[in-house]
């Protein structure tokens, strides 16, 4: 029963009409932050692996030199020789290439900056906007959680959701723990972001209701 009554209460914050397939302007501002920044993800990630490359080939033609400095088979050294001509004929094209992928990853990273950008100018406005009308955002929310969302998502600048981006990438690459954002267990820069910390409110303010209310025999 007392699994029932939550689902009630927190179906009675989604009761409001809701546009058909769309999302609120608040939201869509939102989503459209999400969405440039994990565009900006990718290209940080694209480019940490391109640069990793160039490294482990460098690593590995450095540890076949020294191999064949230590090596007395004449027959080995050839084969590690031959291997550093192959790798270096690799290293060479993906040397050459690096820059047209790095400037075509910049115009994607520009592109996502200047999305990101008139995103949080919309939130501003929504912020600024005397009234904050009801039909700018979800009915779920109050005005006062409205304001809170957006401000949330303006704590980041693009240059700081870049700069944690490339460390996201590099920690993956390195199989290392995800940074997480101080004091949140997810990242408003994801598109999923909003909608998660939408639904920790709801179940938050859905969790109080319950106590508060009155026990049922």
């Amino acid at each position: 029963m007392l699994h029932d009554a939550a689902w009630t209460l927190a179906g009675n914050l989604y009761s409001s009409a809701r546009p058909a397939g769309a999302l609120f302007p608040l939201e869509s501002a939102m989503d459209e932050l999400g969405r440039a920044a994990r565009d900006i993800a990718f290209a940080e990630t694209a480019d940490v692996i391109a640069v990793n490359r160039i490294r482990v080939l460098r690593d590995m033609i450095s540890a076949c030199r020294s191999e064949i400095a230590l090596q007395q088979d004449r027959t080995v050294a050839l084969e590690l020789a031959a291997a550093i001509d192959g790798l270096g004929a690799e290293l060479t094209s993906f040397e050459e290439t690096l820059p047209l992928e790095r400037a075509f990853r910049a115009d994607q990273r520009d592109s996502a900056v200047a999305r990101i950008e008139a995103a949080q100018s919309r939130l501003r406005g929504f912020i600024d906007s005397a009234g904050l009308e009801p039909a700018q955002f979800d009915p779920a929310l109050s005005r006062d959680e409205a304001v809170e969302l957006a401000l949330a998502a303006l704590e980041r600048s693009p240059a700081q959701i870049i700069a944690a981006a490339r460390l996201e990438a590099e920690a993956r690459l390195a199989g290392a723990p995800i940074p997480m954002p101080e004091g949140a267990p997810f990242h408003f820069t994801q598109p999923e972001g909003w909608t998660a910390w939408l639904a920790a409110r709801i179940a938050e303010r859905v969790g109080r209701g319950m106590s508060e209310s009155p026990a049922q025999g």
